[in-house]
């Protein structure tokens, strides 16, 4: 699943790549990936106009419309924008393509079909709707503390809260724990105040440094990443130990037993 370092490589890559250039027409393949409008009310809104800004906030990308609409991506469990040149180079299972007027292509492709597409007018009014938090990103030192404090229930779930604290998943909350040296199933509230901190230092590390890398796992194989290594048989990048999996909040997690305490 797409996580906060992969929404803002994408976030990134749309700044670059998409902005300014005019939306020639539209192609909704599958009208259940849009949700709160109908199929003509997104042609209307893009057809004609081009995207003048895009922004993200957790895992939710947003690209301003000059007609002033706002049209917010959800990239679900396989999303993704995909810029292409040509029909041809166009990612298998897009329920959307856009072709700019100057010949590019812009596809969101999704393979298991989680994710979705709407419009609106107010994006900060959207998300709250939606009950998503702040950015991981967002959070000062002094807020983490108070965050993690008033939180029951793991650490692993603690950071996977996207209420409280949106960008956050399975992944890279393991990623995280694991530069910070904590096991994924320990109590928010039994963690010493120096735990937190480092929980809090590992947050910033990992996900600035997975995005200066493009969140791509083959960029992370020589350093001290878990991601590359997330399966049976996996070795620590530290120590060398056999990473284990344990099941915290219903999801899988991998841990080294012997750096993680």
């Amino acid at each position: 699943m797409p996580e906060l370092p992969d929404i803002e490589v994408t976030r990134r890559r749309m700044a670059e790549h998409a902005l300014a250039r005019e939306i020639a027409a539209i192609e909704l393949r599958d009208p259940e990936r849009l949700r709160g409008a109908r199929p003509a009310d997104l042609e209307a809104a893009l057809t004609g106009y081009r995207f003048t800004d895009v922004r993200r906030r957790g895992k939710v990308l947003a690209l301003t419309v000059s007609c002033g609409w706002k049209l917010a991506v959800h990239f679900g469990m396989t999303g993704a924008l995909v810029l292409h040149a040509h029909d041809g180079d166009e990612p298998a299972h897009t329920p959307l393509a856009c072709r700019f007027a100057d010949g590019g292509r812009l596809a969101y492709a999704d393979t298991r079909r989680l994710g979705w597409l709407e419009l609106t007018d107010d994006v900060p009014r959207y998300l709250k709707t939606l009950d998503v938090g702040p950015d991981a990103l967002s959070f000062t030192r002094e807020g983490f503390r108070a965050f993690v404090g008033d939180k029951g229930g793991t650490i692993k779930s603690a950071l996977m809260d996207q209420r409280r604290i949106a960008g956050i998943g399975n992944v890279y909350s393991d990623e995280i724990l694991f530069r910070a040296g904590v096991r994924p199933d320990r109590a928010t509230r039994e963690l010493p105040g120096d735990a937190v901190d480092a929980v809090f230092d590992a947050l910033h590390a990992v996900l600035t440094e997975a995005v200066a890398l493009d969140a791509d796992p083959a960029r992370m194989a020589e350093g001290a990443w878990l991601l590359p290594r997330r399966d049976a048989g996996g070795t620590c990048p530290r120590c060398g130990t056999t990473l284990t999996s344990i099941t915290v909040s219903g999801r899988t997690s991998w841990l080294c037993p012997r750096c993680q305490a």
